[in-house]
C-alpha cells in the first residue's frame, strides 16, 4: 500500500493507475451533525493499493481524470454512501458501478452481507473489523488505520472474479451492473401527482373546503420543480382548504404556509380559494365519503404477494430485500388493486427488477386465486 498525500504523489499514483478501465475502491468518512466528510480514497487497479488523502489534497483532477467515463467501472461493497462522497468531490458522472454486496444479494437469499462475510464465504479468509469506529480525520493516520483501510481493496478483485462467475452461471451479469447502479446512485424520481387519496382527512373538510382543496390541488400538480419549492407542501393546502383564508392578512397567519408561499403566491391563493368555494355551491358537487383504513383487495394482495415474493426468491436464490423491498410490493399491491387483477401487480415492476422478475411473477401470480373487487 502507499499514502498518497502530496500532488506530486497524486500524479505518480495516478499514471500508475491510467492504463486500468476496471477500478477497486472504498472510502472512509467522518459523519456527525455537521454532515458527512470524506476523509480517506482507498483505490487500487487490481494490485498496488493507493491511500489518496482527499484532507491534505484539495485537488484531485487527476484522480477524477483517470476514475471517470463510460468505458470505467468501479468495484466495491456496499457502496450507498461511497459512490455519492465520490462523486460529488471528483465532481464527475457516474461510471459502470459493480457492488459485490449486491451481486451476493443476487445469487442467493442474504442481504446486506458485510465485507467479511464474502470474504469468509468466498474465498476462505478471516478478518477483523478493528478499525472500524477510528476517527479518520485525525492527521497523520496511525499505520493500522492504513493497513486497515487498504485490507478492504485488497481481496475486491478476488471478490469480484468469484461473483461474476456466479451470476454469469445464473445469467444475470447484466443485471447485476443494472441493479447497482440503480440502488447506489442518487436518483430523484418525479414526484406522483396529488389527488383526494392524498389527503387521509379531506372528508373531513365541509363541501366548501373539499371542492377548495381539489382546487389547490389541480393548481399545484401543474407547478414546476422551481415554483414547487416556493409553494405550499401538502399540509399547507390541507389547511387552506380548511381554514380559506379572504385576505393576506388572513393567509400571512397561517403557520402551516410559509412566508415565501404567501410572498409569491398570496394572491394567487386567495382566488383559488375564493374559486373553490364557488364552486362547492354548485348542485352537481358531492362530497367525498371517508377512505376505509384496509380494504379486503389490499389484504388479499399483499399477503398473495408476500408470499409470491418469498417462494420465487427461493426459486431463483434471489434476497427478498434487494429485489422486492417494502416500498415495491407496495406499488405492486396497489397496482393489482386499482385494476381489481391480482397479474396486474407486475405492472409495478420497473427497471431491473422488471426485466429480472416479469416472467416468473407474472406466472406466479397467474397461478394465485382472484380478489372481488370492492
Amino acid at each position: 500500500m502507499e499514502l498518497v498525500d502530496a500532488p506530486h504523489q497524486l500524479e505518480a499514483a495516478c499514471r500508475a493507475l491510467q492504463s486500468s478501465s476496471t477500478f477497486y475502491l472504498d472510502t472512509e468518512f467522518n459523519s456527525d451533525r455537521g454532515g458527512t466528510e470524506l476523509c480517506l480514497i482507498q483505490v487500487s487497479a487490481g494490485s498496488e493499493v493507493f491511500l489518496i488523502d482527499p484532507v491534505r489534497l484539495t485537488d484531485l483532477t487527476p484522480l477524477a481524470e483517470v476514475l471517470s467515463g463510460p468505458d470505467r467501472t468501479w468495484v466495491l461493497h456496499a457502496g450507498q454512501q461511497d459512490v455519492p462522497l465520490l462523486m460529488d468531490r471528483l465532481g464527475i458522472d457516474p461510471p459502470r458501478l459493480f457492488d459485490t454486496q449486491i451481486a451476493w444479494a443476487m445469487a442467493s437469499i442474504e442481504h446486506s452481507t458485510s465485507l467479511s462475510y464474502l470474504k469468509y464465504r468466498l474465498l476462505g479468509l478471516r478478518g477483523e473489523k478493528a478499525h472500524q469506529a477510528d476517527d479518520w480525520r485525525r492527521r497523520p493516520l496511525p499505520e493500522g488505520q492504513l493497513a486497515y483501510a487498504a485490507e478492504d481493496v485488497e481481496h475486491l478483485p478476488a471478490l469480484y472474479r468469484a461473483l461474476l462467475s456466479l451470476v454469469a452461471d445464473l445469467n444475470r451479469t447484466e443485471l447485476v451492473y443494472a441493479a447497482s447502479s440503480e440502488c447506489l446512485l442518487p436518483i430523484e424520481e418525479a414526484p406522483e401527482p396529488l389527488d383526494l387519496a392524498s389527503f387521509r382527512n379531506a372528508w373531513q373538510l365541509e363541501p366548501a373546503g373539499q371542492s377548495t382543496l381539489l382546487v389547490l390541488i389541480d393548481w399545484y400538480n401543474g407547478l414546476n420543480e422551481e415554483e414547487r419549492d416556493s409553494a405550499p407542501d401538502p399540509k399547507g393546502l390541507f389547511v387552506l382548504a380548511s381554514r380559506r383564508p379572504r385576505s393576506l392578512e388572513d393567509l400571512s397567519g397561517l403557520r402551516a404556509v410559509p412566508k415565501r408561499a404567501t410572498s409569491r403566491f398570496g394572491k394567487v391563493l386567495l382566488s383559488l380559494v375564493q374559486k373553490g368555494t364557488t364552486l362547492a355551491k354548485h348542485a352537481e358537487f358531492v362530497a367525498i365519503d371517508p377512505p376505509p383504513y384496509a380494504t379486503v383487495n389490499e389484504l388479499l394482495a399483499g399477503g398473495w404477494l408476500e408470499a409470491a415474493r418469498a417462494e420465487l426468491c427461493v426459486e431463483l436464490k434471489l434476497a427478498p430485500e434487494l429485489v422486492l423491498p417494502a416500498r415495491v410490493l407496495r406499488r405492486l399491491r396497489d397496482c393489482a388493486v386499482r385494476a381489481g387483477q391480482l397479474g396486474n401487480a407486475v405492472d409495478g415492476l420497473t427497471g431491473f427488477r422488471r426485466e429480472l422478475l416479469l416472467e416468473p411473477l407474472s406466472k406466479r401470480l397467474a397461478q394465485s386465486g382472484s380478489f372481488p373487487r370492492s
